[in-house]
């Protein structure tokens, strides 16, 4: 995980614009990010295969939006890894806050619901636990997940696919 350098008024990252161009598709970002939130970018690969970006929003040292992109894997990798709503929220949980771990607050609850990217609604899959929110869709070949506090999360469900900017 690295945290970016960009800003408004400073070039997109190299760090993060090598990352884009090894993951080869657009990642989603946050629409409107708080220009106080710093972004930590963290990535996982199968077999030397980059799958998965994370771009975690925070603001003093607490992490409050989680944006996910995962790519499928190609035939020859012989490992299977989805992302679950579930999983994604407990993630959160487990890294958001400074002081440790926050432990799941009360019991999960499944339904509908959407993210907007570049303008356009996309319906999702929605997980609440509490005043936390996880929201995931499948965009064109990707899977696009969102997790934040239930207070952000109308902010963080706008997206916009990134190919070339930094991270939000």
């Amino acid at each position: 995980m690295f945290y970016s350098s960009a800003g408004p008024d400073r070039p997109a990252d190299r760090i993060w614009l090598d990352t884009l161009r090894e993951y080869g598709r657009p990642v989603a970002v946050l629409a409107r990010p708080e220009p106080v939130w710093r972004r930590r970018v963290g990535q996982r690969s199968v077999d030397g295969f980059l799958q998965r970006i994370d771009l975690g929003y925070c603001e003093e040292g607490t992490m409050l939006v989680q944006v996910t992109s995962q790519r499928c894997l190609p035939e020859h990798v012989r490992v299977f890894s989805t992302l679950e709503p579930d999983a994604l929220l407990s993630e959160f949980l487990l890294n958001s806050s400074p002081d440790g771990p926050i432990c799941r607050p009360g019991e999960l609850t499944a339904g509908r619901g959407r993210l907007v990217v570049g303008g356009s609604a996309v319906e999702a899959q929605r997980l609440t636990c509490g005043e936390y929110i996880a929201t995931l869709a499948a965009i064109g070949e990707e899977t696009v997940a969102v997790v934040s506090t239930a207070a952000l999360h109308e902010q963080a469900v706008h997206l916009l696919l990134d190919t070339t900017a930094s991270p939000g």
